[in-house]
């Protein structure tokens, strides 16, 4: 599976498990609501700044966003 759609499924299973709109979630992370939608839907890579403070929001190591659940 391709890193950025790990990486998208984490987000979004992360900000769908806790309640979390991409609005409050973009605001939490310090991103615009954009950068989360278009992370969400795979249409951009994104940075490494960006995964930072993504994880730092989501309390992980940035390598976490791209690692596989086990189903």
């Amino acid at each position: 599976m391709p890193e950025n759609s790990v990486i998208s499924k984490n987000i979004k299973a992360y900000r769908k498990e806790h309640g979390e709109s991409q609005e409050a979630f973009a605001a939490n992370c310090g991103l615009s609501t954009d950068s989360i939608s278009l992370i969400e839907r795979e249409k951009t890579d994104p940075k490494l700044s960006t995964l930072k403070s993504i994880s730092a929001y989501m309390g992980c190591r940035t390598y976490q966003l791209m690692l596989i659940e086990d189903e």
